[in-house]
């Protein structure tokens, strides 16, 4: 559980390290209405934003490590549940996935009615929307 906590950690800085700049931007388009936009001005240098970016991820890293050592290791009713699921997953008898695979089972044609069905379904749907689109935009679109 803990590796899993390890990648997605890496996972959120990765993201951070990448997609900063648009919080910022957000914050920028918040903040500039309001005339107080000159305070994330220093972001845009490239210096400060590899900076942020490095800085962010390092501290995302660290709190996660944190965060994952937490709830694993030390509040000890997280670890029992993961145990107790660890034990009650041992006690299920999975299916066996090879008889699925023989045409003559019951599986394959409610799959192929699953599979019809749904792709009426879309297709109707399809129609419809395609259908009243083409009516709105008659109605309710400016003049050329």
């Amino acid at each position: 559980m803990f590796v899993v906590c390890v990648l997605f950690t890496i996972f959120t800085c990765h993201h951070w390290f990448f997609n900063w700049i648009l919080l910022r931007d957000f914050l920028m388009g918040v903040f500039e209405p309001i005339g107080i936009g000159g305070l994330l001005a220093w972001s845009r240098s490239s210096a400060s934003q590899f900076t942020i970016s490095a800085f962010g991820a390092a501290v995302i890293f660290g709190l996660g490590l944190l965060i994952g050592y937490y709830y694993i290791y030390v509040k000890t009713r997280s670890a029992e549940f993961l145990v107790l699921t660890d034990i009650e997953l041992k006690k299920v008898t999975w299916p066996k996935i090879t008889p699925w695979f023989k045409p003559d089972t019951h599986v394959w044609g409610a799959t192929y009615v699953v599979l019809i069905v749904v792709t009426a379904l879309t297709l109707f749907v399809l129609g419809v929307d395609t259908v009243l689109g083409s009516i709105a935009e008659a109605l309710f679109s400016a003049p050329k």
